[in-house]
């Protein structure tokens, strides 16, 4: 089995949501598993990205007032069955995007959700204590993604719409703040339902960061 472990976050352009959630997860797993975390490679990109497009200046803004590491800019990349092909999990930022995801690749279906719904997916799984205890960072979530399809039915909330994050590209810096800290808390649930880990000395975030993971 693979040491290492692909998770691609897709929104629409590429240059908000999906950076920012980028940024996000790369922080949890960081603070969570230190240097552990150099085993997850988190990329992302856009349904319909802007060609030549970069990261929204907002998103390094609003990554400051939620103090989390402002990651730095990065050129939109559009989405392509490959980069489906090689992730071990997709998530999206709408429903919208993962039924593109799905209709690109159909086989990507089990292991593709909003960030929504795999936050709420994750509570009932950490509650319900039923991943592997003590295993390593990349065999957690590979554990995760496979028990979380059949949670999506028994998980499902009343309005689907709830599984969406909207586009806030171009709104007020304020809107963006919103939107990221329910994309925050919904991406640390996730790290947080995984076995809890087994650190050495130190944190190793120094090297984790060096990789430009």
């Amino acid at each position: 089995m693979r040491t290492r472990f692909e998770v691609l976050v897709v929104c629409t352009a590429n240059v908000s949501r999906s950076p920012l959630a980028t940024a996000l997860l790369r922080h949890h797993l960081l603070e969570r598993f230190g240097e552990s975390a150099a085993t997850v490679r988190v990329t992302s990109s856009g349904t319909r990205a802007l060609p030549g497009g970069s990261t929204d200046p907002e998103v390094a803004e609003v990554l400051r007032r939620l103090r989390r590491p402002v990651a730095p800019a990065q050129v939109a990349r559009q989405l392509d069955e490959e980069q489906v092909r090689a992730a071990d999990l997709v998530v999206t930022m709408t429903r919208e995007h993962r039924s593109h995801v799905i209709r690109a690749v159909p086989a990507a279906q089990r292991r593709t959700f909003t960030a929504l719904e795999l936050a709420r997916i994750s509570r009932c799984l950490r509650d319900g204590r039923r991943l592997p205890a003590g295993a390593p960072l990349a065999t957690g979530l590979r554990a995760l993604v496979t028990a979380a399809p059949a949670w999506r039915g028994p998980t499902a909330p009343d309005d689907p719409a709830a599984d969406d994050l909207p586009d806030v590209h171009g709104e007020p810096v304020e809107d963006q703040l919103r939107l990221a800290r329910r994309l925050d808390e919904a991406l640390r649930v996730v790290v947080d339902c995984l076995p809890a880990p087994q650190r050495s000395s130190g944190t190793g975030s120094s090297s984790v960061e060096a990789t430009g993971w």
